[in-house]
């Protein structure tokens, strides 16, 4: 717990909770204000059975509208949670803060359960409040574009927010570990953060042109499936809606992170610390 407090002097800082915390719900409240205004416009084909609106009266109506631009939103909040991540753990390195740290708590694992424990709590508390802000800006936009928003309270109504909110959660979570695990193989913020977005953001999607089964098991594939239910859902941003389900994304997710938090355990429990 000492690990853990004392890493949530840091988080708390002003620039910490401007620049992650508000950039989560920046671009949370941005695309809500979009999907709001543009209410029937910017027709895409979603299915390649013609032309649709991205965003419906009647779908923002829906006991999930009030979700709706949230979950839109799960790859920018999993690139900040990612960012986030790497560049705490690498900063350690970099900083030479580590091994004051060390000396502090000479149990490096109880170190690092700590902060990737406030870590962890940050990201969750980050989501909740980009929730609770998307959909407070909805309901204050839907009265002026006719979307009506009693649906939205309904027992199905609450549901999908509480469901929502651990899946947003749940899929920012699977690139922030792993966005640690490569701070902590390469000990640089700016090589974490960089792999890590260009993986989650274009990498992935390229590859699985090549190799198909990347698309069913790969952490961004996770991350999708998670944040929109898994099969069924429509996919992020208009994009291709994920082809596992929701179960099996749930799995490999505990997966990759118990795979992150098991190796950057033992290369920081061998690893000399010297500066």
């Amino acid at each position: 717990m000492r690990a853990f407090r004392s890493e949530w002097v840091k988080l708390s800082r002003r620039s910490t909770l401007l620049g992650f915390g508000g950039a989560m719900i920046g671009f949370s409240l941005l695309f809500t204000i979009l999907a709001f205004v543009n209410v029937g416009g910017g027709n895409i084909d979603l299915d390649s059975g013609g032309a649709e609106s991205f965003v419906t009266t009647a779908a923002l109506s829906r006991p999930g509208g009030s979700v709706f631009a949230a979950t839109n939103v799960a790859s920018f909040l999993g690139v900040i949670a990612l960012s986030l991540f790497a560049s705490n753990v690498a900063g350690e390195f970099s900083k030479g803060t580590l091994r004051t740290l060390f000396v502090t708590e000479p149990d490096r694992i109880k170190v690092f359960a700590g902060k990737i424990a406030a870590l962890l709590s940050f990201t969750a508390i980050a989501v909740a409040a980009t929730l609770a802000v998307s959909i407070t800006a909805g309901a204050l936009l839907a009265p002026g574009v006719g979307v009506e928003t009693a649906a939205w309270w309904t027992a199905d109504g609450l549901s999908a927010i509480g469901t929502t909110y651990l899946n947003l959660t749940s899929a920012a979570l699977v690139p922030a570990l792993l966005g640690a695990t490569i701070a902590m193989l390469s000990r640089s913020a700016a090589i974490a953060i960089s792999v890590g977005v260009a993986w989650f953001i274009l990498g992935e999607a390229l590859i699985s042109a090549f190799w198909s089964d990347l698309a069913e098991w790969g952490p961004a594939a996770v991350t999708n499936a998670l944040a929109v239910g898994g099969v069924g859902g429509p996919g992020l941003m208009g994009g291709p809606p994920p082809v596992i389900g929701y179960a099996t994304a749930a799995l490999l997710a505990v997966g990759y992170g118990a795979f992150s938090l098991l190796l950057s355990s033992a290369v920081l429990a061998k690893r000399d610390v010297t500066s």
